[in-house]
């Protein structure tokens, strides 16, 4: 090694010794100039860190933390649907022909800003669980502008509805930015609550007394249940939809008629799939070619604990490559089962509507794994 390469091999490890070292000096004198003689008057400063923190709220209060357990994410208050000659007017039901503004709203609560962001869009019939594999890839747009920190802006797409699209839709939305480097840990998985730049829109109105078809996307071998769960008056007006204008909610006074829902599986799944309801809970079993049960609970465990050691500070994913890339490949290959419900007749008058979830949930980590909330019209 010559001594010129030698003598810049040293001046760039002194920098660099300097440059990590100045945080931990500098930090106590700008503490000083900030609170001067009396610690208490003033705030201390925050340290600066050399990175964004961009995502997509899945819930009203929703501060990009990931993963959360026992909240109802498909509903993002970032993502509306609207005829592009009548904004004013959300919907994710689709009709052939009209043209329609998909928005949605990123945050960023880091400290460095993120040029031009993209947002990339998926649509799928109503579906409990998503992944890329199985999805509609509609098309990817892009912020038209900076994402400052501590700042949110909103993203539009515009998608023509081809004829067979018409009917119900389950919308995901996905941002990413290569620089500075803020994007999703999973290409195939779509999970709003291990990954904080994905979110999803999954609300219908259906009238009551009709049937409704819905999907579960999961894997060849399965151990899941399905819930219907009545949805409070006050958690309906929360989801703070203009369609509610026309509509006088009500709380469903007799949730014993969801245990009497009955499911029924449509067409040929692509494993065998049994369903067994008790007491109105439906269990799903799935038995297929692929990992085993065993084996994808051990996959859950060790995938929740790294975005918690990363969430932390502890780490980053590229220093879990291995393992992410067994979860990776678990969601590489999934099944879809289709199934058919009847939306009860809950007595609701013209002009009356009442709201209830179905929610799917993984037996083998115990969590929500997707939803789909329904508003039944009289």
């Amino acid at each position: 090694m010559s001594k010129n390469i030698e003598a810049a091999r040293e001046l760039l490890n002194r920098l660099k010794k300097e440059r990590d070292g100045y945080p931990r000096k500098v930090i106590g004198r700008i503490t000083k100039l900030y609170t001067g003689n009396n610690d208490n008057k003033r705030p201390k400063p925050d340290t600066f860190k050399e990175s964004s923190f961009m995502y997509i709220r899945s819930y009203n209060n929703d501060t990009g933390v990931r993963p959360f357990s026992g909240i109802s994410f498909w509903n993002s208050p970032d993502i509306n649907i609207s005829p592009i000659n009548n904004l004013g007017v959300y919907t994710t039901t689709l009709e052939g022909g009209i043209s329609y503004n998909i928005a949605c709203r990123l945050h960023n609560r880091g400290d460095l800003m993120i040029p031009y962001p993209k947002v990339e869009f998926f649509l799928a019939s109503p579906t409990l669980g998503f992944n890329t594999t199985v999805a509609q890839y509609l098309g990817v747009t892009q912020l038209p502008a900076l994402l400052l920190p501590a700042s949110n802006m909103e993203a539009n797409f515009v998608y023509n509805v081809p004829p067979a699209e018409s009917g119900h839709k389950c919308l995901f939305a996905r941002a990413w930015s290569f620089s500075p480097l803020d994007k999703p840990f999973d290409l195939f998985a779509l999970d709003p609550r291990t990954d904080r730049h994905i979110a999803q829109k999954n609300l219908n109105f259906v009238p009551q007394a009709t049937p409704y078809m819905f999907n579960v996307v999961h894997q060849p071998n399965a151990l899941e249940t399905i819930v219907f769960r009545p949805l409070s008056k006050d958690a309906a007006l929360n989801l703070q939809h203009p369609a509610f204008r026309d509509w006088k909610i009500m709380n469903i006074t007799r949730p014993e008629i969801l245990n009497r829902i009955k499911v029924e599986i449509v067409g040929k799944p692509a494993t065998k799939v049994t369903l067994e309801n008790a007491n109105g809970t439906l269990q799903m079993r799935s038995s297929g070619k692929g990992l085993n049960l065993d084996r994808q609970a051990a996959i859950f465990k060790e995938t929740e604990a790294i975005i918690h050691s990363v969430n932390a500070g502890r780490s980053s994913f590229s220093d879990h490559k291995k393992a992410l890339g067994i979860y990776k490949d678990m969601n590489r290959n999934v099944a879809i089962t289709s199934m058919q419900i009847v939306i009860p007749k809950f007595g609701l008058k013209p002009g009356y509507a009442a709201a209830f979830d179905i929610v799917n949930i993984n037996q083998l980590n115990g969590q929500i794994k997707g939803g789909i909330t329904i508003v039944a019209m009289g």
